[in-house]
């Protein structure tokens, strides 16, 4: 994972994501689960960086928490992972709450089968499970490849679909991948096409070839909706910025003007030499 997308870093992707993600359903996975309230971030105190990493965390309605994770083979190993990263997030999102968390193990089209439980005895890690190998990858593609051709608009589970299709072939199928990333391209709107690769890019990022996620991510910054949201990012930062040089040059000018009043200058020629208002000369006199 240390050479995958940082998600805590990813400021475009995580923003996307985190806008489009809200109140959308997982029924596309085949669970009866309420709609997402929000995205939380997967950086967690405590987390080595050579720990497991949640490919999402899920604020649902009704502040339910869902870990989703997606696996290209089966171990029991793997529930016991997510089991102690399941601890993390309760221990940093609960913060003594009653609340549930749900973790779910999404398998890609390699697996048919896997555990669905670890027994330690005192402790039990249970796990909800979707296989991808049940749906059919190749129709999939084809209705959403003639509903983009056609100019028709996604539904929310068309774009639910988008973003597990190249995962419903087996975990080296990087042609899959491409294929659908290059499908999504078409989709007319941006908001939506920067969504569905931003979706993709996150669900395959343990799989998909690094280079070419690269090259993806390069052209996802050419866009206009990416554009936007590293606009608002250095707007912010700038605005943030210059409020502290504001702060520290007015403080150095009324650190001067309260030397020359001191000193006996004139009120107004201590106005000119510190650009200050005349309240503010007034309030330091």
């Amino acid at each position: 994972m240390q050479e995958g997308i940082a998600y805590q870093n990813k400021d475009v992707l995580f923003k996307v994501i985190s806008e489009v993600y809200k109140s959308k359903s997982l029924k596309v996975y085949g669970l009866d689960l309420p709609p997402i309230k929000e995205v939380l971030p997967t950086s967690l105190p405590m987390i080595k960086a050579d720990e497991m990493r949640a490919d999402n965390i899920f604020l649902l309605e009704g502040d339910t928490i869902l870990i989703v994770e997606y696996k290209s083979a089966s171990s029991t190993q793997d529930i016991f992972q997510c089991g102690f990263y399941g601890f993390r997030v309760a221990d940093t999102y609960f913060k003594g709450a009653d609340r549930k968390l749900i973790i779910v193990i999404i398998y890609t089209g390699d697996v048919d089968y896997a555990p669905a439980k670890c027994d330690m005895g005192s402790i039990q890690i249970c796990v909800e499970q979707v296989f991808l190998s049940k749906l059919d990858g190749n129709a999939m593609y084809k209705e959403l490849k003639h509903k983009v051709e056609a100019g028709e608009p996604l539904s929310d589970e068309d774009i639910m679909r988008f973003i597990i299709l190249p995962l419903t072939e087996k975990a080296g199928n990087q042609a899959r991948v491409e294929s659908v990333i290059e499908l999504a391209k078409e989709i007319k709107d941006e908001r939506t096409q920067v969504f569905v690769i931003a979706g993709i890019l996150t669900a395959t990022d343990k799989f998909i070839n690094k280079e070419y996620a690269n090259s993806v991510k390069e052209w996802l910054k050419m866009t206009k909706v990416a554009r936007l949201y590293e606009e608002e990012k250095i707007d912010a930062v700038n605005k943030a910025v210059n409020k502290a040089v504001k702060e520290a040059v007015d403080n150095r000018c009324r650190e001067i003007a309260k030397n020359l009043l001191e000193a006996g200058m004139d009120f107004l020629d201590v106005m000119k030499a510190t650009h200050l208002t005349r309240e503010e000369i007034d309030s330091l006199r």
